[in-house]
């Protein structure tokens, strides 16, 4: 058998931005990356968009009060999922600067968010998942109340059937869409962590 090379991982950053008013919080999620090499940075009550091929930036938004607590591009095209600590999801069209609409679905911060085609998913310190379809904004289309304390990692599977949530319960669930949305019981429990579970991946080749 030939040997693999592994691949090269350099010591020192490519490049370093300026951050000021990141929150200091181990449970947001205040990063994102997209397709088209755009980082959304949320910083305080704002976020900003740094093309990574121009190194431009552009202010997108700022909320009226609280802070940004997370940040999710949708998987293709120019749509940005933003959290809030007001409880609220905002849904913004990035080529336009624009908000699209409004959701509140829950009762404390919304740390997390992934999606999953047209599905939002959001989890909250109220230690909920709640699924929108941002077809129809006003409607929820699933919730789960499987964690005891906040959902801090969320990640829907690359083929959208399984979805991995992480709590400050120390918690790792496995749900599955093809039971009732709204279902408490996961198809998976992994309980030997003993701290909050927040960074999940899927393997983007096999399930």
């Amino acid at each position: 058998c030939g040997r693999t090379e592994g691949r090269y991982i350099p010591n020192s950053p490519e490049r370093i931005l300026d951050a000021p008013g990141l929150v200091d919080d181990y449970y947001l999620n205040l990063l994102d990356w997209n397709a088209d090499n755009m980082l959304s940075v949320a910083l305080g009550d704002s976020v900003y968009l740094w093309n990574a091929a121009t190194s431009a930036t552009t202010h997108l938004m700022s909320t009226l009060g609280g802070h940004v607590t997370s940040l999710a591009w949708a998987q293709r095209g120019n749509l940005l999922a933003v959290g809030t600590s007001e409880n609220d999801v905002e849904l913004w069209d990035t080529h336009r600067c624009k908000r699209i609409c409004r959701i509140g679905a829950h009762c404390g911060r919304v740390g997390v968010l992934s999606w999953n085609g047209n599905v939002l998913s959001s989890g909250s310190r109220d230690a909920r998942i709640v699924h929108h379809d941002v077809r129809a904004p006003a409607a929820c289309v699933g919730a789960i109340q499987g964690h005891e304390s906040e959902v801090c990692g969320l990640k829907w599977s690359p083929a959208g059937v399984q979805l991995a949530s992480g709590g400050n319960d120390n918690a790792l669930h496995i749900w599955d869409a093809r039971r009732a949305p709204s279902s408490r019981l996961p198809l998976f429990t992994l309980s030997a962590h003993r701290a909050a579970v927040k960074a999940l991946a899927w393997c983007p080749w096999q399930k």
